[in-house]
């Protein structure tokens, strides 16, 4: 539809049209690059012999099982979770008053490295990497909002959940979070919103290009006033740009308006970060106010391209007020 767009323009213009390769979009830093390291706690077999009839004992039983061990990032935070309520349960009652006191100590540093382990449920996750995989194109043409609208909610869902937690509801249903992963898993609509942001800025630079080399090679209208050439002109703006580009342009900007903050809370959870790749990743893909980022090239290349159709409009006064 963009090229098509392109090609029209070029035709009506009397301009020839070069497309511009389209850049890559860039990947999600690797798995290695997301996570962050977390210092394990150890329990001697003796003392953990003694945590017999406390329910920490099965939990830390299940977390150094052979299954617990590979876990899912989301479990392992379960995990963490289900330690802390347990350990300080179990210290209340506990006899032996050192054991007390070193699972009172055990839960600290969980408490503490929890933000940590909820950071890797979410970035250190496979799912999250297939929600911005680069590979399933840009948003189609007329998307299903319904759809977007719902990726959206996953994302907000598991933002409100995981700060839920670290503000200390330690009862927050984090294994109901499984049904949004999910979903993530099918969803690849963060990575096609990169996508469009790309084709987008690319293409409608393409055709700046196009009105902007017109303006200064020769006038639309030389005697200021509207003539058959502009008639066509705006006719095409009105059947092509404002009907189909436009609206495109729109679903591009709901699905960054709903679906960029819940990812970027995430992504900038209690201020951590896993090294410089992640941090880039972020500052140019979600983060839609950074000066360098693909969002804020996106706002230009709209800006340039109204500002162009203006520029054609005027010379023959032709000015069409909304847009």
């Amino acid at each position: 539809m963009l090229d098509e767009y392109n090609e029209r323009l070029s035709r009506v213009l009397d301009v020839d049209s070069e497309l511009s390769p389209v850049p890559s979009a860039p990947r999600l830093p690797s798995a290695r690059e997301r996570v962050l390291d977390i210092d394990s706690i150890s329990i001697s077999m003796l003392d953990f012999l003694g945590l017999y009839g406390c329910e920490v004992q099965y939990v830390v039983g299940e977390r150094n099982s052979t299954l617990g061990r590979v876990a899912h990032p989301l479990t392992v935070l379960d995990y963490d979770r289900r330690f802390i309520v347990a350990a300080e349960e179990c210290a209340e009652t506990i006899e032996r008053k050192a054991l007390g006191e070193q699972l009172v100590e055990a839960a600290t540093l969980k408490r503490q490295s929890l933000a940590d382990s909820a950071w890797n449920a979410v970035w250190g996750s496979r799912e999250i990497e297939n929600h911005f995989a680069r590979s399933r194109g840009p948003l189609p043409v007329r998307p299903d909002l319904q759809q977007l609208g719902r990726s959206a909610e996953n994302a907000g869902r598991v933002e409100r959940s995981i700060h839920s937690l670290l503000d200390g509801n330690l009862e927050e249903d984090i294994p109901a979070l499984d049904r949004v992963y999910q979903r993530w898993r099918n969803d690849p609509s963060a990575g096609q919103a990169l996508r469009s942001a790309i084709l987008v800025t690319t293409r409608l630079n393409d055709a700046s290009d196009l009105i902007e080399q017109r303006l200064g090679d020769r006038p639309l209208c030389p005697s200021g006033r509207p003539n058959r050439e502009a008639e066509i002109m705006q006719n095409m703006f009105s059947t092509v740009y404002a009907a189909e580009v436009q609206p495109y342009l729109a679903d591009v900007q709901r699905v960054r308006r709903e679906l960029l903050p819940p990812l970027l809370a995430l992504a900038t959870l209690e201020n951590r970060s896993p090294g410089d790749s992640f941090e880039q990743y972020v500052a140019t893909v979600l983060d839609d106010s950074s000066e360098h980022g693909y969002w804020q090239a996106f706002d230009q290349a709209i800006a340039r391209h109204t500002s162009a159709w203006q520029d054609l409009l005027d010379q023959c006064g032709m000015r069409l007020g909304g847009y």
